[in-house]
């Protein structure tokens, strides 16, 4: 590409819930190329199954803003480990993060997460009809229950709601009021740890403080794990995509009413046929590499899109087909891939199967108030999300 040459604007369109037939095109032709951000930067958009699975695996590409790794040179162990750096000091720290998210303690927190979904569903009845999914369920529920993962009082959820807010915002990004949403958040969080010593529960921080016994963990890498899930479990949007996608395919919302037995695949199916941003985070090359024949130079930005990769045909049958009893095995990218996969992707399993499973059961009646095309649809950040979802039941 020549310096005269001018790059296509990404988003290419206002995201409404789809993702542009020009992107899926792309997914098949055109796996990497050149467009700029809307702040401003150009990057490589890297939208091809295997290509996103090389760029999200690749040491080579890192998130991390520090220095981290050196491209040709031993990575020197850093004083605070982030799970946004390669090497060594993301392997040692993705490790103990582990031990708090094992599939026993996660599985042991489902009777708490039905609970509260079942009193939010209660409350929106009592709301009365039209409710709105998403002020009433969508948004309230991760929020509560990564409070209860966490062991921090779910009254400081809207604090949480706020900073993070900020700290996620397209408009804010790297501005001074998301800047001191950071700070105010790792101070609450370092507060918590005092009171997590004194009184130490069966929550996250207490099992990441059980590690400081053997000078594992950090207060610095507690907070920062903290940070990470806040910010990854406080919205789950995928639960309103996928409520949205039975609504616009009745065959298959009238599949999973008569064989509930399918909803963990209709969940995998969700995750991989929905999307609620045509955005993902922002990697920087530290050497030169070459993607499906791309020369991407050391200081390029790259960002890799999860899920445009699970429309392409190789990887899925019938890409475009939203098939809620698509066969197990699903290897969609939407909890990432490689050494970056998702540490929580198991809790946000949990809560849409509970969410969406008790919706079902509970109304057996459930339609949307108003047209599909009538959702509006959150812009001002990297996680869009419907803004609200009116239902009758």
């Amino acid at each position: 590409m020549t310096a005269d040459e001018k790059l296509r604007t990404y988003p290419f369109e206002a995201f409404r819930g789809e993702l542009p037939a020009e992107l899926l095109a792309m997914v098949r032709d055109e796996p990497v190329s050149r467009v700029q951000l809307p702040d401003g930067r150009p990057v490589w958009l890297v939208v091809g199954y295997d290509e996103v699975c090389t760029a999200l695996a690749d040491p080579r590409l890192t998130r991390h803003t520090g220095a981290d790794t050196t491209a040709g040179q031993c990575p020197v162990a850093p004083r605070v480990r982030e799970l946004g750096m390669n090497g060594p000091a993301h392997t040692s720290l993705r490790r103990l993060a582990a031990r708090a998210f094992t599939a026993r303690r996660i599985e042991a927190y489902r009777p708490r997460v039905q609970q509260i979904t079942d009193g939010l569903l209660d409350a929106m009845v009592a709301g009365g009809q039209p409710g709105d999914l998403i002020s009433a369920l969508v948004a309230p529920l991760p929020a509560l229950v990564v409070c209860e993962v966490l062991g921090v009082p779910a009254d400081d959820r809207e604090r949480f709601n706020a900073w993070v807010a900020d700290i996620n915002s397209l408009t804010a990004y790297g501005s001074p009021e998301a800047a001191r949403s950071s700070a105010e958040l790792r101070a609450y969080l370092f507060a918590q740890l005092s009171v997590k010593r004194a009184s130490p529960g069966e929550d996250l921080l207490s099992a990441w403080l059980a590690a400081q016994a053997d000078d594992e963990l950090s207060d610095e890498e507690i907070v920062g794990l903290a940070v990470g899930v806040l910010i990854g479990g406080r919205e789950i949007n995928s639960t309103s995509a996928g409520i949205r996608a039975l609504f616009q395919h009745p065959e298959q919302l009238a599949r999973l009413r008569a064989e509930p037995d399918l909803l963990p695949r209709a969940v995998e199916e969700i995750l991989r046929h929905t999307s609620v941003s045509p955005m993902f985070l922002v990697q920087t090359a530290l050497e030169d590499l070459t993607l499906d024949g791309v020369r991407i130079r050391a200081g390029d930005a790259v960002m890799a899109v999860p899920w445009a990769a699970n429309r392409h045909p190789g990887a899925f049958p019938d890409p475009d087909t939203f098939d809620v009893g698509r066969s197990p095995g699903n290897p969609h990218l939407t909890f990432g891939y490689g050494p970056h996969f998702c540490l929580g992707a198991a809790l946000g399993r949990l809560q849409m199967e509970i969410a969406i499973g008790t919706l079902l059961r509970r109304f057996p009646n459930l339609a949307p108030a108003v047209g599909m095309d009538e959702l509006p649809w959150r812009h001002e950040r990297i996680n869009c999300g419907i803004a609200e979802f009116p239902v009758t039941w």
